[in-house]
């Protein structure tokens, strides 16, 4: 008798053949959509770096004889686009954010004068662009708050500069954030901006409370969260910053001396404070200075201070 053949039947390698050619179908299709995918997100990011965004111009005038130009460098230099980030005269400068960019910061005499007075109030205040397409690197949603006065004061000092050499420009932007931006796990300058939130400097401040929540916002918000209750690159900052009712509970002199030396009770390193404290808060006057740490007090509910 002659036992069954151990050869394999035809009909055996057919249906494998079809079996694998269904599976290598199957993996191109998949690497396919894979693709499809990725090739959509680094699109959704494209378009989120080059999209315009409609802000309107409001009038602003800063060509005035009642500019203050000597109260304009000192605000220039507590927010920081003097002696921050665009170099220490405006000469321009680089700002990088690990693992997302780093970009130029310009030279300010080489973008001012093709700004007029309105569109730089909507860079400075949204981060939006003579053509409409957002900045890159610009921490706008602190400066929104910004009031006119203080706005046409810091333009004025701006414009009064002589001309520098310009700085190289450069732009880098990582994969990793082009997929972020495409997630909405990071934005650029112009959406981070809140325009539903009240703008402080456009409202009174006639109290202590009232200046320093407008100060505060203006400086604090970078690092701290526009609710100064700490920040982990929630607003897309450089930096994390811990909630500020930690220095609302110091005493007038320590809080001043923080932040004009960016140095805490017990002399820790605080790194960034540190520098932006000896090169931009340590031109706020003692009455500011007061005023902000009476808003923080009142705002992470301590109690009022009548003597210290």
């Amino acid at each position: 008798m002659i036992g069954p053949s151990l050869e394999p039947s035809a009909g055996a390698g057919i249906r494998r053949s079809r079996t694998y050619r269904i599976h290598q179908k199957s993996l191109t299709a998949v690497c396919v959509i894979v693709l499809a995918g990725i090739a959509a997100l680094f699109a959704t990011a494209q378009w989120k770096l080059l999209r315009t965004h409609n802000v309107s111009l409001t009038p602003l005038n800063a060509d005035v004889g009642s500019a203050n130009y000597v109260e304009g460098e000192r605000l220039s230099r507590i927010v920081g686009c003097w002696a921050g980030c665009h170099g220490e005269t405006g000469q321009g400068g680089s700002i990088e954010m690990d693992g997302y960019y780093s970009v130029t910061a310009p030279t300010l005499t080489s973008v001012v004068p093709d700004y007029s007075d309105p569109e730089l109030a909507r860079l400075i205040r949204f981060g939006v662009k003579r053509d409409g397409s957002s900045a890159l690197g610009m921490i706008s949603y602190t400066f929104y708050p910004l009031s006119d006065e203080d706005l046409i004061n810091i333009i004025a000092h701006l414009r009064r500069q002589p001309p520098q050499p310009v700085a190289q420009r450069h732009r880098s932007i990582t994969v990793a954030a082009r997929l972020k931006l495409a997630l909405g796990e990071w934005q650029v300058a112009a959406d981070q901006v809140d325009a539903t939130r009240p703008r402080w400097g456009a409202l009174p401040r006639t109290t202590a409370f009232e200046r320093g929540r407008y100060l505060a916002a203006i400086t604090c918000s970078e690092c701290h969260g526009v609710d100064f209750r700490g920040n982990e690159f929630r607003d897309n900052t450089y930096d994390g910053g811990p909630s500020l009712a930690i220095i609302a509970m110091y005493r007038r002199d320590e809080f001043r001396h923080l932040m004009r030396t960016g140095e805490p009770i017990g002399g820790r390193d605080l790194g960034e404070m540190g520098w932006v404290a000896c090169n931009g808060f340590a031109h706020l006057t003692d009455q500011e200075i007061d005023d902000i740490r009476a808003f923080l007090r009142a705002y992470h509910g301590l109690p009022e201070e009548s003597v210290e």
